[in-house]
């Protein structure tokens, strides 16, 4: 997930769904995805309950590593971190470590 084979700013969306909890680096592996989508792209990370993915932190993870309004969304057992990549213009934090 640290080296994903696709240009810079190419997708207008991602998406993951039960995987990133097995992510070797979760910070590496959110600043790749950001790095190939375009600005102003949105982002859905989705987990059900038996992804063993916490709910703690999440959001402020996807913050801290330059994303726009991380939202946290529950339905039933499941939940998502909805989020988007600043466009040109915006500021943005891409240096934090995780």
């Amino acid at each position: 997930m640290e080296s994903l084979p696709f240009d810079s700013n190419a997708f207008d969306k991602a998406m993951a769904i039960n995987s990133m909890q097995v992510w070797r680096d979760i910070g590496a592996g959110l600043r790749e995805v950001r790095r190939v989508m375009k600005p102003a792209a949105k982002l859905a990370l989705g987990f059900t309950a038996y992804s063993g993915q916490p709910k703690t932190e999440l959001t402020e993870t996807v913050a801290a590593l330059g994303f726009l309004t991380p939202e946290l969304v529950e339905r039933g057992t499941w939940f998502c971190v909805l989020a988007s990549k600043p466009d040109d213009a915006e500021p943005s934090a891409t240096t934090a470590s995780f």
